[in-house]
C-alpha cells in the first residue's frame, strides 16, 4: 500500500501475479524504444505542420509511443508523457497506486499552473513547428493514480498537472516567452489539473477507473492502471500560416513526487491542415455498394462533409453540381453554397436521391467545392456521388406440404433476396403474428400462408405455401388375452395396431423383441407390457397376463437288495403319478407315490416318472438304473494237494465283488501263502516245500459291486 510520504512494498507474490495479470489482460501497452525525435516527427506530427529543435528533459522511462487501439483510454494510438515510468500507466488496475520517483525537479511554468503547489519530476518535451493554417490543435488524454483518493477539496495540496505552453507571432501569455496555455478544459480557461477537473468537477470530462483496491465508484480498469482520466480533449489555437512557433508538453507531479500521472498524444493530431476537407458517407447504399460514395435510387442519402481547419471567422464556401443525374429531378434540389459560422468547423451539403421507376445506367452527382485558404490561396475539392437502381426484391417460402401429425414441429422459412436490408428485412404473415423470417405452424384445417418482405426502402415482395391438413386417427393397440400355460410351455404374443402414423416402434417390457411379435416361454407367471410409438410421438401401450402353472418331476431312488429298489418322489406341484420302471415284468408301471420294484435279472433299465398337477400339466424325467447280481462268497474247510487233480488247490469261491484278496497263516501267525484272484488257490507249499499237514488259518478281504466292504475268518486243514 502506498501513503504520501512514504512507499511500501506489497508482498512479493502479490506483484508477480499482478504482473502476470497485466501480460495475460492489459490491452494498453507502451514502448519506449524511439527516441524523443522520432516520437515527434514520425507519431506525433500530422498534416500540414514541420518541426524542428526537438529536445527532451526529463528521465527516459517517462516518454514512449503508446498503443491503446482495444483499451478503454480513449486514443488509439501516440506518445505518452509521465511524471514516473511509463510502464506504470498499463492495466490492469491493481495496485493502490504505481508510483516511480525519478528524482528530477518541476517546471516553473507548472508551478504557475499548479500554484501554490510546487511541480516536482517533471518530464518536458520541446520543439518548433511552422503551420501551413491558421489553426493549430492535437487530441490528449490526462491520467492520474492520485484520482480520487487525493483530490483535495481547495488549491494547495496534491495537484498533478501538465501544460502545452505555445509562444509566437501573435502570442501573448503569462508563462515563460510570452507562451500561452492551451491544455484547457472545455469552454473555459481553466487549465487541465488535478484539483480543476475531477469527478467532483465537470465530471463529464472525468473517467473513473476504480482505486486499485476492488472498490469504488466504477469497476477497477483492465487495460489501464491509473485510477481516473479525462475523456479525450482538443487543445486548439489560432496561429500565422508560414510563421514559427515553439510549443512545450510538461507533465509533473505536484505536491510531492508521489503517484504517476501522464498525458496521453494522440498519434498525427499535431496537425494544422489548409483550408478545407471534403469527404463523403451514406446512410445505407454505401454499406451494400462496398464504398461511401454510393446510395440507391430514391431510397437514400448522400452526405458531404466540409471540415475547415480555421474555424474563428464567419465564412462561405461555394460548390458547383454536375454529372449525369440532375439536380431536382433526380435528387432534391440544393443550392451552391456552403456557411459557417465562427466558431463552427464543419457543415454538411445532402444529396437525396429521388425514384423515376425506370430501368437505367448509374448516375452521377458531381460536387465541385471551391476553397479560399489564408495560407495557400484557393482550391477546388471535388467529390462524385453515384447513383444506382435498387437490386429486385424476392421472396420465396417452402413449397407446398401436408401436415399429418396433430403436434408436428412444422415450419415456414422465407428466404428474401435482393432490395436493400441494413438491419434485416421486415416480415409480415397472414395467418400468423410472426414478424420474423422462420414462423412456427399448427393449423387444424388447410391454410394458405402468405409472407410479405419489406426492404430498408419500403420495397415489399410476397409469396405463399399451403399447407394441407390430414386428420389424424389415435393410434390403437390390442394384445392377446390374458393366457394359461403350462410349465415349460410357449405362446405367442402378438401386438395388433392401427390407426396413427406408421412406421411404429415396438417396445416391450420385459425385452424380449423390438418387433411386433415374440413367442415367449416363461419360467414363472409373467405380466407383459408392449408400448407403440408412431411417427408422430403418440405411444399406446397394453399388457397381457402369461400365467404358469408350475410342474416339476423329479425322484431318487435307494436299493433294498441288489436286485430291489425304493423310490422316493421329489416332484413338486403334482397330484398324480406314473411310473415305468423300465423292465418286461408283470409289474413294470405304477401310479403310487412312493413305490418299490424287484428287478428279476441285472442289466441296465431306463425308469420314466410323470407328474402331474391339478391343472393336468405334466412333467417327465428319465434315469438310468443298473442292476447288479446278488453277493455270495464260501471257502471249504479243508484239502488235499496230492497232485492228482482233486482238490489239489485251496481257493474261495463266489460272486458279485468288485475286489479280492485271500491270506493263509500257519498257527505261529507266518504268512505263507497270498491271492489277489479268487481263482488263483493255495497248492499246500511254502517257498516251494510242502508244507505238512496241519490246520493253517485263513483271511478274506472283499468289496461288493456295490461298494460294502466284508472279512471273513477260518481255517483249512491240509490232508496229504
Amino acid at each position: 500500500m502506498i501513503f504520501k510520504g512514504k512507499v511500501f512494498k506489497k508482498n512479493c507474490i502479490v506483484l508477480v501475479l499482478a504482473f502476470v495479470s497485466c501480460l495475460a489482460d492489459a490491452q494498453l501497452s507502451v514502448n519506449s524504444s524511439l527516441s524523443p525525435s522520432l516520437l515527434v516527427q514520425t507519431v506525433l506530427l500530422g498534416s500540414g505542420v514541420t518541426a524542428s529543435n526537438i529536445t527532451y528533459n526529463g528521465a527516459p522511462i517517462a516518454i514512449g509511443s503508446f498503443n491503446g487501439t482495444s483499451s478503454n483510454i480513449g486514443l488509439n494510438a501516440g506518445v505518452i508523457m509521465t511524471s514516473g515510468d511509463i510502464a506504470n500507466a498499463v492495466g490492469p488496475n491493481n495496485q493502490s497506486g504505481a508510483s516511480t520517483g525519478n528524482g528530477l525537479s518541476g517546471d516553473p511554468d507548472l508551478d504557475q499552473i499548479m500554484s501554490p503547489t510546487l511541480s516536482y519530476d517533471a518530464a518536458i518535451l520541446e520543439f518548433d513547428f511552422i503551420p501551413t493554417s491558421d489553426t493549430i490543435k492535437f487530441r490528449y488524454v490526462f491520467g492520474s493514480e492520485e484520482y480520487m483518493e487525493y483530490v483535495s477539496p481547495t488549491p494547495g495540496g496534491i495537484n498533478d498537472g501538465f501544460g502545452f505552453f505555445i509562444s509566437g507571432p501573435g502570442i501573448t501569455g503569462p508563462f515563460s516567452s510570452n507562451a500561452k496555455n492551451i491544455a484547457l478544459i472545455p469552454g473555459t480557461a481553466l487549465p487541465v489539473t488535478m484539483f480543476n477537473l475531477n469527478l467532483n468537477s465537470y465530471g463529464s470530462y472525468y473517467f473513473d477507473n476504480g482505486d486499485g483496491y476492488g472498490s469504488g465508484t466504477a469497476p477497477d480498469g483492465l487495460s489501464v492502471q491509473y485510477d481516473g482520466f479525462t475523456v479525450p480533449l482538443t487543445a486548439i489555437t489560432n496561429v500565422q500560416c508560414g510563421q514559427t512557433y515553439h510549443i512545450k508538453i510538461a507533465v509533473a507531479d505536484g505536491g510531492d513526487g508521489i503517484l504517476d500521472s501522464g498525458v496521453f498524444l494522440e498519434a498525427g493530431s499535431f496537425a494544422s491542415s489548409g483550408g478545407a476537407t471534403l469527404t463523403s458517407g451514406t446512410n445505407f447504399g454505401g454499406a451494400v455498394a462496398g464504398n461511401d460514395s454510393t446510395i440507391y435510387e430514391g431510397c437514400g442519402f448522400a452526405s458531404l462533409l466540409v471540415n475547415r481547419t480555421s474555424s474563428s471567422l464567419a465564412q462561405t464556401y461555394t460548390y458547383s453540381l454536375s454529372g449525369t443525374a440532375i439536380n431536382g429531378v433526380d435528387y432534391d434540389a440544393v443550392s451552391g453554397s456552403v456557411s459557417f459560422a465562427a466558431g463552427q468547423d464543419s457543415a454538411y451539403v445532402i444529396i437525396n436521391s429521388l425514384p423515376d421507376n425506370l430501368v437505367e445506367a448509374t448516375e452521377t452527382v458531381i460536387l465541385s467545392l471551391y476553397v479560399i485558404s489564408p495560407c495557400s490561396g484557393n482550391d477546388t475539392l471535388t467529390k462524385t456521388i453515384y447513383i444506382i437502381d435498387t437490386p429486385p426484391l424476392k421472396v420465396k417460402l417452402n413449397n407446398d406440404t401436408s401436415l399429418v401429425c396433430p403436434s408436428q414441429n412444422l415450419f415456414l422459412k422465407a428466404a428474401a433476396t435482393g432490395g436493400v436490408q441494413i438491419g434485416g428485412y421486415k416480415y409480415s404473415w397472414t395467418n400468423s403474428t410472426g414478424t420474423k423470417d422462420t414462423i412456427h405452424i399448427n393449423p387444424l384445417v388447410t391454410t394458405t400462408y402468405i409472407v410479405t418482405v419489406s426492404d430498408s426502402c419500403g420495397h415489399s415482395a410476397s409469396d405463399t405455401s399451403t399447407v394441407n391438413f390430414i386428420p389424424y386417427i389415435p393410434l390403437q393397440l390390442n394384445l392377446n388375452n390374458d393366457t394359461i400355460i403350462c410349465g415349460g410351455g410357449k405362446v405367442l404374443l402378438d401386438a395388433d395396431v392401427t390407426n396413427g402414423l406408421p412406421d411404429y416402434l415396438y417396445f416391450w417390457t420385459p425385452n424380449i423383441t423390438t418387433l411386433d411379435s415374440a413367442t415367449v416361454m416363461p419360467a414363472n407367471s409373467t405380466s407383459y407390457i408392449c408400448k407403440v410409438t408412431d411417427r408422430c410421438g403418440y405411444s399406446k401401450s397394453d399388457t397381457v397376463d402369461v400365467v404358469v402353472y408350475p410342474i416339476n418331476s423329479d425322484f431318487q431312488y435307494s436299493f433294498t437288495t441288489n436286485q430291489t429298489i425304493s423310490f422316493d418322489n421329489l416332484s413338486s406341484g403334482a397330484v398324480s403319478y406314473f411310473w415305468d420302471f423300465g423292465d418286461a415284468s408283470e409289474d413294470s408301471t405304477s401310479v403310487l407315490e412312493n413305490p418299490e420294484h424287484f428287478y428279476i435279472s441285472d442289466g441296465t433299465y431306463h425308469v420314466m416318472f410323470v407328474s402331474i398337477n391339478q391343472n393336468g400339466c405334466s412333467d417327465t424325467v428319465i434315469k438310468t438304473i443298473i442292476i447288479l447280481p446278488d453277493f455270495y462268497f464260501y471257502f471249504p474247510n479243508a484239502f488235499t494237494p496230492n497232485k492228482n487233480d482233486k482238490n489239489d488247490f485251496f481257493k474261495a469261491y463266489g460272486s458279485g465283488m468288485k475286489s479280492y484278496r485271500m491270506r493263509i497263516f500257519d498257527r505261529w501267525g507266518q504268512l505263507i501263502f497270498e491271492s489277489n484272484d479268487i481263482n488263483v488257490g493255495w497248492d499246500g507249499t511254502y517257498k516251494g516245500i510242502d508244507a505238512v499237514s496241519d490246520g493253517y488259518i485263513c483271511a478274506f478281504d472283499v468289496i461288493g459291486l456295490r461298494g460294502n466292504k466284508i472279512r471273513r475268518m477260518g481255517s483249512v486243514t491240509l490232508i496229504r
